[in-house]
């Protein structure tokens, strides 16, 4: 009985694990070619207080310490992987997508879409503050706006440069600038679990409502864990742009933030529209309550009672 019950507690996190587990071995297995244990050894160089060029011992002939300096140390350890992540990103990344609309479209076919039933649809409770909206909906256009910009690089090779796609990997770049402050609100406003470890007026007014499902908690660890990584390798990407001068001293690290980048790129995207499906999609009448922050009391009580609750709580402690 207790076992059973853990497992419906925590199925979603479980489940979680397994899948990216999985997911996770078939590409290490049979699709990467990253050098694993270079790379580990790599990052723990830098970690300790390594330079960040990757060369971990001196080179030991004139051809050595050239080949360092014109392409990195131990090129085939990530730039192969980088090259091959790229080709495969542009050929099978909407494959990726049709698969994943394909489950959403299976699992709205077996559950339908909730729907509640309003009687009084003027008894309407304010659910998110304009600050909420204002938070929100600019996270919404500037994911948007990077996804769309970012696909610009990934298909790089197709569109074979000129001034669009240069225009469009500049806005990306001042795009991901712009995001950080953005994250940053929107990951301290989503942090619901914190009502948990800290009580007053403060964040009652900040925090939005309610208490996070499993499968939602899961969504914004991975946003706020993946947008770090975005952020973080995307900043250090565009600020080391490599020149005659910083070239061999960098290119290693590049090549590793790179990866960070396309890697987070991937997560984040993949849950974002799970999150997308079972906000908009899955429940009848969310959108409406995101542009306005208002909900029908009626509508709360059958598919939001926790944010209602603790509304009420909250109103409750303020009489």
């Amino acid at each position: 009985m207790e076992n059973s019950s853990f497992f419906e507690r925590n199925k979603a996190y479980i489940f979680t694990l397994l899948g990216l587990g999985l997911v996770g071995f078939v590409f290490v297995k049979f699709m990467m070619i990253m050098d694993w244990e270079y790379l580990f050894k790599y990052t723990i160089h830098v970690i300790l207080g390594g330079n960040l060029d990757g060369v971990f011992t001196p080179p030991d002939s004139t051809y050595k310490a050239m080949v360092n300096q014109a392409f990195g140390p131990n090129y085939k350890a990530i730039a192969p992987e980088i090259i091959r992540a790229s080709n495969e990103r542009q050929l099978f990344i909407w494959w990726v997508f049709v698969a994943e609309i394909a489950i959403f479209c299976v699992m709205y076919a077996i559950s339908g879409r909730k729907e509640a039933i309003v009687k009084n649809p003027n008894d309407q409770i304010e659910v998110f503050s304009l600050f909420h909206r204002a938070v929100i909906w600019l996270n919404v256009f500037i994911v948007i706006t990077l996804v769309i910009t970012g696909f610009n690089i990934t298909w790089s090779l197709r569109s074979e440069g000129g001034y669009i796609p240069f225009i469009l990997r500049g806005t990306h770049e001042i795009t991901g600038l712009i995001w950080f402050p953005i994250w940053l609100l929107m990951s301290i406003i989503a942090f619901k679990d914190i009502k948990l470890l800290l009580k007053n007026s403060l964040i009652n007014k900040i925090i939005l409502p309610g208490k996070y499902k499993p499968m939602k908690r899961i969504i914004f660890l991975v946003f706020v864990m993946m947008g770090a990584g975005l952020l973080l390798s995307g900043f250090l990407i565009w600020f080391l742009h490599p020149d005659a001068y910083t070239h061999a001293q960098f290119i290693q690290f590049k090549r590793a933030l790179l990866y960070v980048h396309f890697g987070s790129s991937v997560l984040i995207m993949f849950f974002l529209m799970d999150f997308v499906y079972s906000v908009l999609v899955a429940v009848k009448g969310n959108l409406k309550g995101l542009i306005t922050g208002k909900y029908p009391k009626e509508y709360l009580e059958q598919l939001a009672p926790d944010v209602l609750a603790d509304i009420q709580n909250k109103k409750g402690k303020m009489a």
